[in-house]
């Protein structure tokens, strides 16, 4: 028996402490549900946790971007929905006016109803918004910036659509026909007289001032589809020219019952060759396949791709849903670049066509950098789906406007069906966020939370050992009483 050296006490008070300790952290455990208090409770576990927490936030984040994403897809289809219908109604405006039972008046009014139905396409397109986001105007849309001689010429070389199968980079063409108007000039009237236009017609019964006489000349050629300028210095003596660009645009003319055009006059399509662009080495030289054949670089347009052209509009296709629709208007051309197209003369302008992915609306749907969707939502005005020059009053007008309209409800169409897409394919993104965000807090709840029916059993035979070892000290602490005994 020592006095100085209390040994059992030692012995004691050092389990209790580990007792203590651990029930202690059980108790810490049970209060806040984790077992994970502390980063030295399970570094590792810690450091895992605090990377899952930030992925769990983020997919929840991304869960909400996908479903803000699928609600401006409903928005843009709930708007289009309304210019499907407007073109309906326009279409069978134009199937009315073609008729000819129909008067000028009548026609005219039809124009009217199609002209205000016009102007409201384009303040839908203008005026639907997300979040004070445009979404139909086409600032949504990919940017493409044509340019001849490293000018950008994007106010003559204009209006593009494009699929989403285009991808963003360098398309070559060369312009070898400029789009160009029917004309006839020195055309001669007679006084008194008729003339008919296009199956157009006038009397000039020789009474009229020369402003009545211009007058009636003005209006027959605005039927027949075309423009009359009065020569300076004849006053019965006019150039016409056609309003529209390209085959279909004809003038053929009588005068006083006699046809004077026996063969019409004709305007010009656009012609353009696409330019494809073949792989080299590190010389500069061609690279061939097997059959001494260049290889195409993959780049720009390739060889299986298309052209049509129509007046200004330009077509052109390719495999697996290759499509870009754009319009070379020389009306616009201020610079009289394509006064240099010379078919005579093999002269030629060639058109560098930058397509960027700038400008479609990025989705961040995923926890990462680069985890995004990018959606692109084409202008949707008049303008873009070519309908913006209809006239059903002149001649031909219904029946070139009929083909304009079905044109433009297969283009709405198209931009529905791709907004369609992207809500099918947001949805599942939402899901498939969802489902992932489940399955981590999942993962990350057998990493942090507390088995409670585990830790309480634990906690429970830790009481039992910490009030045990309280009272093995308390006797601990009594044995060196027992040398006074001795003492005595």
């Amino acid at each position: 028996m020592k006095v100085n050296q209390n040994v059992s006490a030692v012995i004691s008070n050092a389990h209790l402490h580990r007792t203590e300790n651990k029930l202690t952290a059980s108790i810490e455990r049970l209060s806040s549900g984790y077992k994970l208090n502390k980063a030295k409770d399970n570094p590792a576990g810690m450091a895992i946790s605090n990377k899952m927490r930030a992925q769990i936030m983020g997919l929840d984040q991304s869960s909400r971007n996908a479903a803000d994403g699928t609600s401006v897809m409903q928005t843009a289809d709930g708007a289009l929905s309304e210019t499907h219908s407007m073109l309906q109604r326009m279409r069978e405006l134009c199937v009315q006016a073609a008729t000819d039972t129909m008067t000028t008046s009548d026609k005219e009014a039809c124009q009217q109803e199609i002209e205000a139905l016009q102007a409201e396409i384009d303040r839908i397109a203008t005026d639907t918004e997300f979040n004070g986001k445009r979404i139909l105007d086409g600032s949504q849309d990919y940017r493409v910036y044509p340019s001849v001689d490293g000018e950008l010429a994007g106010s003559y070389i204009r209006n593009f659509q494009t699929s989403d199968e285009v991808s963003a980079d360098d398309y070559k063409f060369s312009i070898t026909q400029v789009p160009e108007q029917a004309k006839i000039e020195n055309m001669t009237i007679t006084v008194p007289g008729t003339i008919e236009i296009n199956g157009c017609k006038t009397e000039f019964t020789g009474e009229e001032t020369p402003d009545e006489l211009n007058m009636k000349m003005q209006e027959v050629a605005e039927l027949a589809g075309v423009k009359a300028e009065k020569k300076t210095n004849d006053a019965l003596t006019y150039d016409l020219t056609t309003i529209e660009y390209g085959k279909r645009a004809k003038i053929s003319y009588s005068i006083n019952d006699t046809l004077i055009t026996t063969t019409p006059a004709e305007g010009k399509d656009t012609q353009i060759d696409l330019t494809v662009t073949y792989k080299t080495d590190e010389h500069g030289n061609y690279v061939l396949d097997s059959k001494g054949n260049k290889v195409p670089s993959g780049e720009g347009f390739s060889e299986t791709a298309t052209c049509i052209t129509d007046g200004k509009k330009v077509t052109i296709r390719d495999m697996n849903g290759f499509k870009m629709i754009f319009e070379i208007d020389p009306e616009m051309d201020m610079k009289d670049v394509l006064d240099h197209v010379d078919p005579a003369t093999s002269q030629k302008v060639d058109v560098d066509l930058e397509m960027t992915d700038i400008g479609s609306m990025t989705l961040q749907i995923g926890t990462h950098e680069n985890q995004v969707v990018d959606v692109r939502i084409p202008a949707v005005t008049c303008e873009s789906l070519y309908i913006d020059d209809l006239n059903v009053v002149r001649r031909g007008g219904a029946d070139q406007a009929i083909a304009a309209l079905d044109d433009a409800i297969a283009q709405v169409s198209e931009v529905r069906s791709r907004i369609g897409a992207y809500q099918n394919r947001l949805e599942y993104a939402t899901g498939s966020l969802d489902a992932t965000e489940e399955n981590m807090e999942a993962a990350i709840s057998r990493i942090m939370d507390t088995d409670m029916a585990e830790e309480m059993s634990t906690y429970s035979n830790m009481n039992v050992l910490d009030q045990a070892a309280i009272s093995v000290l308390t006797q601990a602490n009594d044995m060196p009483q027992q040398v006074l005994q001795l003492l005595q």
